[in-house]
């Protein structure tokens, strides 16, 4: 399990810890990440039930007055200050993820404990409320700790056996009935958290899926204009220097208008999937139309131009269709920018420069933009 959610939560450092937390290996690492959020979310709920559960411990103590209930409650508070230290302190990261498990077990220990203490009074009023109470926080564990099943079925079994145990120790008659509605109980709160776990992987699973979408070119499957400026965001906090080709299809018009908008698309798409081979690590866009945009690692002009001949050089190769075979070239301009200091705007604007003059100086090569003149310069191509 990885609380990569919240910065505060990493993955336990305890082997049992980081196995009663697993989220199962069915899923993929955003969706544990997302899961992972619920439990980070569940601060709030889990001081509240830690402070109901002290509360119910006192009040116990004040009508069967035994001590032990005393130490109950310290420990109970103990929990719940390191539940809230897992998630606020930051000194306390490396073991966040340890205390959240720790501390959840720890505080559905405490409550087993006051119910087994109430269970062997006499104080039937007493022992109805604890044991509402502890259905009640079997509840909000069923609600919130779904994510992590192991967990959840370690505290809902440690409170609700806690009760049944001094009950069947005095009435032996009922035993075998408590058996089994203890039984069905727990078979019903497994069948409840995977139900709401499915349900909730579904829902994360659709809404990444949604996104992914919106970030890409249902033609090509490149990158479109949102998805590049996502990823541009993302490169801010990287010192590499980026090189942004602003590439457009030369001839494209001609053999779009003479086989139709159907082998066009054929010819977009094949030279989506030759950019996304010739340059594996880089990030592709395609703008719209036949203008498509590359944004690489790049250290100096020599290394610009080499992408650049390399571009050339493969969309330039015949495209084979259902029309038959088809040319297009290819126009690029360059931009060198650094993405911690030039945004992605700016740099668009200076390759498309470029671009346009790669146009007017005969189609088929790469112009990279040169600040220092008004002119871009000619990368050989």
């Amino acid at each position: 399990m990885s609380l990569s959610h919240n910065p505060n939560l990493l993955q336990p450092r305890t082997p049992i810890l980081n196995w009663i937390a697993d989220m199962g290996s069915d899923i993929s690492e955003e969706i544990r990440s997302r899961l992972c959020g619920t439990l980070a979310a569940s601060t709030l709920p889990a001081i509240l039930g830690s402070l109901n559960s002290i509360f119910i411990t006192l009040l116990a103590y004040a009508r069967i007055e035994n001590p032990v209930l005393l130490w109950i409650a310290f420990f109970d508070l103990a929990f719940g200050i390191a539940r809230a230290a897992a998630t606020n302190i930051n000194w306390v990261r490396v073991i966040a993820a340890d205390l959240v498990v720790i501390s959840g077990i720890g505080w559905a220990t405490m409550i087993a404990a006051t119910m087994v203490v109430v269970g062997f009074s006499n104080d039937t009023p007493m022992l109805i409320v604890v044991v509402a109470s502890g259905l009640g926080s079997c509840a909000g564990i069923i609600a919130r700790n779904y994510a992590a099943p192991r967990l959840a079925l370690i505290q809902v079994i440690l409170i609700d056996t806690s009760f049944k145990i001094p009950f069947c120790l005095n009435h032996p008659e009922f035993t075998p009935l408590i058996v089994i509605q203890g039984m069905g109980f727990i078979g019903i709160a497994v069948w409840i958290m995977r139900q709401q776990r499915e349900t909730t992987v579904r829902a994360i699973a659709g809404q990444i899926e949604s996104r992914t979408q919106s970030l890409l070119d249902p033609l090509t499957g490149l990158l479109n204009r949102r998805g590049l400026e996502e990823r541009t965001q993302s490169m801010r906090q990287t010192s590499t220097t980026k090189a942004l080709l602003y590439l457009d299809l030369d001839g494209f018009k001609q053999v779009n208008d003479r086989f139709g908008h159907g082998v066009g698309d054929e010819i977009l798409r094949q030279a989506a999937r030759r950019l996304s081979i010739c340059l594996p690590n880089a990030s592709i866009c395609r703008m719209g139309g036949d203008e498509f945009i590359v944004l690489a690692d790049c250290h100096s002009r020599q290394e610009a131009a080499v992408i650049g001949a390399r571009i050339i050089q493969t969309i330039s190769l015949p495209s084979v269709t259902s029309a038959g075979q088809a040319y297009v070239g290819v126009s690029i301009g360059i931009s060198l920018f650094d993405p911690k200091t030039v945004d992605l705007e700016r740099a668009m604007v200076e390759a498309d420069e470029a671009l346009y003059r790669a146009k007017r100086a005969g189609r088929g090569c790469a112009l990279l933009h040169d600040p220092s003149n008004a002119e871009a310069s000619k990368v050989p191509a």
